[in-house]
């Protein structure tokens, strides 16, 4: 796998699963909004500044910092998370991945941005710091 270009988003995020009884709407802000519903688990992504007014409902967790993996990305493509996450795994540091139609996002805890940052870019990657673009 050749070398990637990925976008750290500035703003934190959440993820997080209801209470039992239950079921919050999500929230339409922030650089994701994603929500994965199973035969009996439900996941919520969403901005952490709209904990606040859900966290009677939920269980969160984060923040998370998302780094986008510039895309699109061809369906075709082999290894992309693995050159990714195998780096921050020999590091230690813990991910939660999502992926879309077009690419791939991989969430790590706020604190441990710096050093994801830093692992991705000794890697061989590419990380643009301080990206806002909302899709």
């Amino acid at each position: 796998m050749t070398a990637l270009t990925l976008r750290a988003h500035e703003q934190p995020l959440a993820v997080a699963t209801p209470e039992p009884g239950t079921v919050p709407e999500l929230p339409a802000s922030g650089p994701v909004n994603a929500e994965l519903v199973t035969g009996n688990d439900r996941t919520l992504v969403f901005a952490y500044r709209d904990v606040a007014e859900l966290s009677e409902a939920l269980i969160v967790q984060g923040p998370f910092r998302a780094l986008e993996i510039a895309g699109p990305l061809d369906f075709s493509l082999t290894g992309v998370l693995a050159a990714v996450l195998s780096p921050l795994a020999e590091r230690e540091i813990s991910v939660f991945t999502l992926s879309t139609f077009d690419t791939d996002w991989i969430l790590v805890g706020e604190n441990a941005l710096p050093d994801a940052v830093d692992t991705l870019r000794r890697a061989g990657h590419t990380v643009v710091e301080h990206f806002e673009g909302e899709h």
